[in-house]
């Protein structure tokens, strides 16, 4: 009985990969966690929240959140989804800076706010 997944299979697979042109794991985009940190900030202005009040609204610790905005530390996944399930943003927003699906009142305020920091 052969046993699966099995070499030539594997073989398979890796040459796929290569025709095609799949990036391996170090070439993969990495997330500009200084960016996703503007966007939090950008957001939480335009909710007019202390830094306390909105990581505590989506259950984050403010320290981690501090560490988030300041590009010390990734916002997690499960974070990214709370928030946007919370506050009705995407997580193309929170992860890619994308606006278009984002509630008028919403992306107006936040478009000002990204404008005017720094």
């Amino acid at each position: 009985m052969r046993q699966w997944p099995n070499k030539e299979y594997l073989e398979f697979i890796s040459i796929s990969r290569q025709l095609v042109g799949m990036k391996n794991k170090d070439n993969m985009p990495r997330i500009d966690m200084l960016g996703v940190g503007r966007r939090l900030e950008a957001l939480r202005h335009a909710l007019d929240l202390s830094r306390k009040d909105f990581a505590t609204s989506f259950g984050l610790d403010p320290s981690s959140y501090t560490k988030t905005v300041d590009g010390e530390k990734q916002l997690r996944s499960e974070a990214a989804y709370a928030i946007a399930e919370r506050w009705g943003v995407t997580m193309d927003y929170l992860f890619r800076g994308r606006l278009a699906e984002l509630p008028e009142h919403l992306r107006e305020s936040i478009l000002k706010n990204l404008n005017t920091a720094d």
